[in-house]
């Protein structure tokens, strides 16, 4: 498993953080009115009878962040789950894509954030989990559903579950799906310029708009060999095949998304965007020294 994996513990950071977007992709996916509330991690080979999901069946929201590995949200059938989850038709099936990128953005720290997800139907909780790939690693964390005033509202609760080796994601199927929730999302601001109202798909982009990306300016870069990085110091001058009158590129999660130029407001850097939706193609041998 890659070291470079987040750990349980900043899946919960990240979850506190969002937790009231979390909540609504869960309410608004299952038309429920429940709360979320997070507990303690706990080691998965020491505590997984506490969850009791042998036997369940239930959903299993998986993502996986930029690296090897992934995680995984029981949801079990008792909950309980509405009786379409079984059989969902493609607006209902749209409904659970959309939860798997959402919970995506919504739990994993923002470096990990270019994964895939997927939701998918399962017979029983405990086998899907273990054949995910547990290890000495791996956590659980408890999403208890809880009403208004802070009692539980259920019997059954959510689990956290991770890093796994290999959770069940990147087949062709997942990947059409994780593409049509994202081309649904997008389509709302077409809709919009066509003078179009969808209150459906309203409320779902509006359910990503709590959500935080990291934004980054690059100035320019390079590739240079080990022995003159070895041989950096105070005063060495690093040329790069870039004109002073280009634009910036603007990074959007290190997806490249607009760029533009360098002003000076008040004491601080900033930057004047030119273009949007810039697809930037490199010519050969650019970073050859």
């Amino acid at each position: 498993m890659s070291e470079n994996l987040p750990q349980l513990q900043e899946i919960l950071a990240a979850s506190m953080e969002n937790l009231p977007a979390v909540t609504d992709s869960f309410n608004l996916c299952f038309d429920t009115k429940f709360h979320l509330k997070p507990g303690e991690p706990t080691l998965w080979e020491e505590n997984h009878s506490s969850a009791n999901l042998t036997g369940k069946p239930g959903l299993c929201v998986i993502f996986k962040p930029n690296v090897a590995g992934g995680y995984l949200v029981t949801i079990p059938q008792l909950l309980p789950l509405p009786d379409w989850y079984l059989e969902p038709d493609e607006s209902q099936q749209s409904r659970l894509q959309t939860l798997g990128m959402e919970w995506s953005y919504g739990m994993l720290p923002e470096d990990f954030q270019e994964g895939g997800y997927s939701t998918l139907v399962s017979n029983d909780l405990y086998t899907a989990v273990s054949w995910s790939g547990t290890n000495e690693q791996t956590q659980m964390l408890e999403l208890q559903l809880v009403d208004e005033q802070g009692e539980p509202a259920s019997q059954e609760s959510l689990w956290v579950i991770g890093p796994l080796e290999t959770p069940p994601l990147g087949d062709e199927e997942s990947e059409v799906e994780n593409e049509a929730a994202l081309e649904e999302s997008s389509s709302v601001v077409e809709a919009n310029e066509a003078g179009q109202e969808s209150n459906d798909l309203v409320h779902r982009i509006r359910r990503l708009m709590p959500m935080t990306v990291n934004v980054s300016v690059r100035l320019a870069e390079k590739k240079i060999g080990l022995e003159q990085l070895q041989n950096l110091s105070p005063g060495t001058l690093i040329t790069f095949p870039k004109s002073c009158d280009d634009l910036l590129d603007m990074y959007v999660n290190n997806k490249l998304y607009a760029q533009g130029e360098a002003v000076k407001i008040g004491e601080k850097f900033g930057l004047k965007v030119n273009e949007v939706g810039t697809v930037k193609e490199r010519p050969p041998g650019i970073f050859t020294l």
